[in-house]
């Protein structure tokens, strides 16, 4: 009856989090029940040595009859003050422990599931999302976790009370119990309205980090077209709409313990109204449940304050839990058959949509010979990006099959498959550290001399060298302290390290000066006798090197031949050398 609506026994989400961690909940378990029978009998002990000192008795009666001097009373009664402390400094420690704890532990599971989820699914989130997830829902894990010991605390410490209580006074100790089972079942309610506002504050919060994802994203955009003050306008709107949900959701949390607080001091009123009509009372039990009663209200209070705060984060948890579940139900599929050689790469009738029903792709036909430079062109829109992530297996087909040398892409080994075939990004994307990092890439296993070979392949090595630091200079943050050539160069070297078969690049010269074109251009050409190149690019000047060109319209591949003979066949590629030559 005590637990009557109290949140932990309907929360899968709170036995998940605390699965781990089973034995230190027992410990704070034990450690409370233990320090709230120590804090009873003080309060016990108390009562009767304060009323020995106004009846002028040298001795006091404690429990079951039995009776101590005043001094040995004084004594005991410091003594159970200490016990009772240490117990609660070691349930408070247990229960900071499980707190930052779990917090970790639900950010790293949220970061191995994101980063081995598949790249639609990755694709397929808002702006902002997952740094919201890792940081304010993680936060609630810990939030909850607290409410939860906060409350499991309580409860022990309460049932100790009881229990003592009832060996004092059965019939104050139930009392209490039904004042507290009453109490719990007049809040439920109030939780539920509290799950509510929670739910609400959510998606307010979601939307705000979104919004923040977007102006951050957007900077240059806003200052070119000189809508900051428009731009202010949509965030301002979302910083009130989470000012309003965040103050009502506040507003209603605060007023719970204050409201627990009335009922409670109604009950104690009850209970002294019961006390002062019966005949039988004993003035010496009669203080001391009285005493218990208030401090065990106490509790009850506590309890309502845990309940309050986990029907505020269990929405934020619950919806982060269902993000770690979806990540991993939409992780990478290893075909984990052995790589080898890559050989010739087949699109057999390969067709792909976003949304069903609305195809980007449709019929691909082609296949690109083992050590081809092969060019891609064709509209903005036309399917040329989503061929690409088809070869490098980031997304599958959703009809028809890509084949590497006779097989699957995807019967073939994920991990093996990424070291045989590899990207170049048209923006190139630097992390923090060293040359030298950027060029290995989390790859421990890449040796200082792979990294200079690569580097010397995309002709960067001279000015790397040229430098006081060498391979140990920093790159700053974003690789601001490299040009954008040298910055597209070393991406291009960190493609190469590992010595793949097949290269992808897409618009590798797009936002280069004259002179880094050149050297990645020359570095296009020497790669053709090494491996299989791909090139989505508009520059025809980069596409000089390209044994043949795939000219894509409309999702599909309409052309592949020789630059000779599009010159003769393809309007659409004499259109695209007559103008941007």
């Amino acid at each position: 009856m005590l637990f009557v609506g109290l949140p932990w026994r309907r929360s899968m989400d709170i036995r998940t989090l605390i699965r781990g961690h089973r034995m230190a909940t027992v410990s704070m378990a034990v450690a409370s029940t233990l320090g709230g029978l120590a804090e009873a009998a003080f309060l016990v002990v108390a009562t009767r040595l304060a009323l020995a000192v106004s009846d002028g008795a040298e001795r006091a009666e404690l429990f079951l009859g039995r009776s101590m001097s005043m001094s040995a009373g004084l004594w005991l009664a410091l003594a159970l003050l200490v016990v009772r402390f240490l117990l609660a400094w070691f349930a408070n420690r247990i229960a900071a422990d499980m707190g930052v704890a779990i917090a970790a532990e639900l950010r790293r599971d949220l970061s191995r599931a994101f980063l081995h989820a598949s790249w639609e699914r990755q694709q397929s989130d808002r702006v902002g999302r997952l740094q919201e997830l890792m940081t304010s829902y993680a936060t609630s894990g810990s939030n909850l976790v607290s409410g939860f010991t906060n409350g499991l605390t309580a409860a022990f410490g309460l049932l100790a009370l009881l229990a003592l209580a009832i060996a004092v006074s059965p019939v104050g100790a139930l009392v209490v119990i039904a004042a507290v089972a009453v109490l719990a079942l007049a809040l439920r309610p109030v939780r539920e309205r509290l799950r509510r506002r929670s739910l609400e504050t959510l998606d307010t919060g979601m939307s705000f980090a979104t919004g923040l994802g977007e102006m951050a994203g957007l900077g240059l955009e806003l200052q070119v077209f000189g809508v900051q003050d428009e731009m202010a306008a949509r965030v301002d709107s979302l910083i009130d709409e989470g000012r309003d949900s965040t103050r009502r959701l506040a507003v209603l949390r605060g007023i719970v313990p204050h409201l627990y607080t009335s009922l409670a001091y109604v009950a104690l009123v009850g209970a002294l109204a019961l006390a002062s009509g019966s005949d039988t009372a004993d003035v010496d039990s009669l203080g001391a449940v009285m005493l218990v009663m208030l401090r065990s209200l106490s509790y009850g209070q506590q309890l309502q304050v845990s309940a309050a705060v986990v029907s505020t984060m269990r929405p934020y948890v619950a919806e982060l839990e269902g993000e770690i579940n979806s990540y991993r139900d939409a992780a990478v599929r290893d075909g984990g058959l052995p790589v080898g050689d890559v050989g010739d790469i087949e699109f057999r009738d390969v067709g792909f949509e976003y949304v069903p029903g609305e195809p980007v792709l449709t019929g691909v036909d082609v296949t690109v010979g083992r050590g081809e430079v092969v060019g891609i062109i064709g509209p903005s829109g036309s399917g040329k990006s989503t061929l690409v992530q088809l070869l490098l297996g980031l997304r599958s087909p959703t009809s028809g099959t890509v084949l590497a040398d006779g097989r699957p892409v995807s019967s073939l080994s994920r991990a093996e498959w990424v070291r045989r075939v590899t990207f170049v990004p048209q923006t190139p994307r630097l992390v923090r550290g060293t040359v030298a990092d950027n060029i290995r890439f989390l790859r421990p296993g890449v040796s200082d001399a792979q990294v200079e070979a690569a580097a010397r392949l995309a002709h960067v090595h001279d000015e790397i060298v040229a430098t006081l630091e060498g391979y140990a200079r920093q790159v700053g943050e974003s690789g601001g302290a490299l040009s954008g050539g040298q910055q597209q160069r070393v991406c291009i070297a960190r493609a190469l390290v590992e010595e793949p078969q097949v290269l992808v690049l897409d618009e590798p010269t797009s936002a280069l000066d004259g002179q880094s074109e050149a050297l990645v251009r020359q570095t296009l050409a020497e790669l053709g006798t090494r491996m299989t190149v791909v090139i989505i690019a508009h520059r025809m000047s980069t596409l000089d090197v390209c044994d043949r060109l795939m000219v894509v319209q409309d999702g599909r591949v309409v052309a592949f031949d020789t630059p000779e003979r599009l010159q003769a066949d393809s309007e659409f590629y004499r259109q695209v050398t007559g103008t941007l030559a």
